[in-house]
């Protein structure tokens, strides 16, 4: 039951898109256009959103299909969307699990999935081989259309999930930004991050996993993207495949707005050699705003290397932890901005106020120009490497799309961050970042406190 796709899995099969996107070797990031991503866009009959890039390379094709089938929709019933999504790769009506790992080997094709609050995310890596890609989408197909569900199988993934879960809330980290987002999201969908509870699990059946595959895997609600080694007219005959083998006619609501956040500090008392820490705000800022970018630059300029703000004060001048990072979580409904570290237990107050006075600071007076070109060149370089592999592009593709980017939004990304200002940044977080209304949660063992050690500089 993996749920995420690994940065060697990444590497292993990258590719080049082909000659419309330059090499990222020998670049002056500070003079370097957007790359021309030529992206086609159209919708099957049945009301599938697809995204198409012609990269001939190497012969090979990724597509990725992202369902509004995430855990914020288990409605009445908590972990149905998780199970249903890991039941898919139990077997089918045709084949098991069994035989289809065993064909897809033969193919050497690759299939990969993803769950999150919002969507589920299946994909396939194929040869473009039109016999190879024939075969490996009949497979795929199969596995995400045609599930078999069957109750021996529900009983053997219903104790895996309840043993993940439980795995995962022993971890100091995860369960700070679980509590994080139980008390920003309260009552809300977004809530629960692990998108389901033992009670839960427990009452899902066999017809619960059937309804909900039939509504959130219907093709009216899937956005797919494919980039690769085909001609526009054979990506348009899979994607129509693809729409006309799933349900039909269902489309996810959106979510409902989230409640007012009130500030809270939360400590949970954990055995262990660390203490995890969150400290995150409400942002409700839509990642196609204008404001968003500049939330962007500012979370790369707190935390996007060894010379950001909060790496230099946390680890490179005290030594008090290996890393520090920020996150812009934008949601369909809300969202968050959010900084997490681990700590030795007895500086954990100590580190928290530190947290708090440099991000108080940074937002009061903005960053600086150096630290503005810096942060530009290092998201220049993450779009750069991102569009010159293919199943990462494909990713990114996915990502934009399921944020509303506008078409163009590749294409004009560098101009477009290029043209921010360190005012920008300050008024955009003066309007949008409130540290009145904080979320602080802090998972570790309960130690005396000490003064944080002197800096070495």
């Amino acid at each position: 039951m993996h749920d995420t796709i690994s940065t060697a899995q990444q590497s292993a099969v990258a590719n080049s898109v082909g000659s419309s996107l330059l090499s990222t070797q020998g670049v002056d990031l500070d003079q370097f256009e957007s790359p021309h991503v030529p992206v086609r866009a159209w919708t099957t009959m049945a009301g599938t959103g697809v995204k198409f890039i012609e990269a001939h390379g190497l012969p090979i094709v990724d597509v990725v299909l992202r369902f509004k089938a995430g855990t914020s929709q288990d409605t009445d019933r908590s972990g149905l969307a998780a199970l249903t999504f890991y039941m898919l790769e139990e077997g089918s009506q045709r084949h098991t699990a069994a035989e289809r790992t065993e064909h897809l080997e033969r193919l050497g094709a690759i299939t990969q999935k993803a769950i999150r609050l919002e969507h589920a995310t299946l994909s396939l890596l194929s040869l473009s081989n039109t016999t190879r890609l024939d075969a490996a989408l009949g497979l795929f197909i199969d596995l995400v259309a045609h599930p078999a569900f069957q109750p021996s199988e529900l009983d053997k993934i219903k104790p895996q999930l309840q043993h993940l879960n439980a795995s995962r809330e022993r971890q100091p980290g995860v369960k700070a930004r679980n509590e994080a987002f139980r008390h920003l999201f309260n009552s809300h969908p977004y809530s629960n991050v692990l998108g389901s509870t033992p009670q839960g699990i427990e009452a899902v059946t066999v017809d619960d996993l059937r309804s909900f595959h039939q509504r959130a895997y219907a093709a009216s609600n899937l956005e797919m993207v494919m980039v690769g080694d085909l001609s526009l007219s054979e990506a348009q005959a899979i994607a129509q495949r693809i729409s006309q083998a799933l349900p039909q006619g269902w489309t996810a609501a959106e979510m409902p707005e989230v409640p007012a956040v009130t500030s809270a500090t939360i400590n949970v008392q954990q055995p262990g050699e660390s203490a995890a820490n969150v400290l995150a705000l409400p942002m409700n800022v839509p990642a196609n705003d204008p404001e968003f970018m500049p939330l962007i630059l500012a979370s790369e300029i707190l935390s996007g290397g060894l010379e950001s703000r909060l790496m230099m004060e946390l680890r490179q001048r005290r030594g008090l932890t290996y890393g520090i990072y920020s996150t812009v979580k934008p949601l369909s409904a809300g969202g968050l901005f959010a900084v997490e570290w681990e700590i030795a237990p007895q500086y954990l107050q100590g580190s928290q106020v530190l947290v708090e006075t440099l991000l108080r600071e940074f937002i009061d007076k903005g960053p600086t120009q150096a630290e503005l070109r810096i942060a530009r060149k290092q998201l220049t370089g993450t779009l750069l490497r991102a569009v010159a592999r293919n199943q990462s592009l494909a990713e990114l593709l996915t990502e934009v799309t399921h944020q509303r980017q506008p078409a163009d939004h590749l294409n004009t990304y560098v101009e477009r961050i290029s043209a921010i200002t360190p005012a920008d940044v300050r008024s955009v977080m003066q309007r949008r970042l409130d540290l009145n209304h904080k979320v602080l949660v802090s998972v570790g063992p309960g130690v005396e406190q000490q003064p944080l050690p002197p800096t070495d500089q």
